[in-house]
């Protein structure tokens, strides 16, 4: 795709009546550019480019100008040394209801003919005007939609290039996120059916891989996972013992489903905290809520009932 001068390419956006903003792309460059019918001419602001698009703003796509039009806001990121440009409309009351992801000037998915219906989007970020995460994760560009469409809980689209083709691997009610678990150097997606409650309603995270074009759990890695955040919560409550990072540590224990462990510990939470039993503090009513509200019906057996990720509600 033909990448314009910065006052060329502010020209080619004020045709279609928008605002833009630069923002340099790659682990932290991106090119973001916004369009608002409520503004007659376009503002811009450069910041730092990366190497592939130094000097310039991508040009809008003509297929975008010639079968689109009305876009609220266009994203465009640089993924793999390409450059990627998102657009999006909004036909509904909230950010966006729809859009469409351009490679090389093409448009590469559409989430309209693709059948994807959305309530409303969320803003990824809004201090580098992004509306969806981009990132390259075991070398396939993808892109992270968060959307309103399951409030107060999580839903989100994940769309990545798979086999040269972007297709649709994540479209359900979770929240989704990309980490290297097992720090191999390949990103893993972590997936939740909710964001868990306030005391001891611990969220249940799991490790899916790919197979094909859908996210299917990994039981074994997801254990795994789960006894590292073991480790991590008790060092922290440890070093820095308060409330909350004592209830993450019981948290974790919930989830291994191994309540009748921590019971045992107590004395050394009494110690790391400064406390004693039966003085009033937060280890005693956390030990109060451990021993007399068991562990929750929904964490029983949850790691053998994960499900594979739907790709298409």
């Amino acid at each position: 795709m033909r990448i314009l001068s910065l006052l060329l390419a502010l020209a080619v956006i004020a045709g279609c009546s928008g605002t833009g903003r630069n923002e340099s792309a790659e682990t932290a460059a991106a090119v973001s550019n916004k369009a608002s019918s409520q503004s007659p001419a376009p503002q811009a602001s450069a910041a730092e480019a990366s190497a592939d698009v130094t000097g310039g703003l991508p040009e809008v796509s003509s297929e975008i100008s010639e079968k689109y039009s009305g876009f609220v806001h266009m994203d465009a990121v640089q993924l793999n040394g390409q450059i990627y440009e998102v657009y999006y409309w909004n036909t509904g009351e909230f950010t966006y209801t729809q859009f469409a992801i351009v490679k090389d000037g093409e448009v590469v998915f559409d989430s309209k003919p693709a059948g994807i219906t959305i309530e409303g989007g969320y803003i990824w970020s809004k201090e580098d005007d992004l509306w969806a995460e981009a990132l390259v994760q075991n070398n396939r560009s993808t892109f992270v939609f968060g959307l309103m469409d399951n409030r107060p809980e999580s839903a989100f689209i994940v769309v990545e290039e798979t086999d040269g083709v972007m297709q649709v691997t994540v479209n359900d009610n979770y929240s989704v996120r990309f980490e290297d678990t097992d720090q191999d150097g390949n990103e893993d997606l972590l997936a939740s059916p909710f964001y868990g409650q306030s005391p001891l309603g611990p969220a249940l995270i799991a490790v899916y891989e790919l197979q094909g074009t859908q996210y299917v759990p990994d039981i074994t890695r997801t254990k795994q996972y789960a006894e590292e955040q073991l480790r991590l919560s008790e060092q922290e409550y440890k070093n820095n013992p308060s409330d909350r990072t004592f209830e993450s540590l019981l948290d974790a224990y919930l989830i291994l489903e191994q309540r009748h462990v921590a019971l045992t510990r107590f004395n050394e939470f009494y110690e790391w905290a400064d406390q004693r039993a039966g003085d009033g503090g937060y280890v005693d009513e956390y030990y109060g809520l451990l021993k007399n509200g068991g562990t929750p019906e929904y964490i029983s057996g949850w790691m053998n009932k994960l499900q594979p990720l739907r790709t298409a509600k």
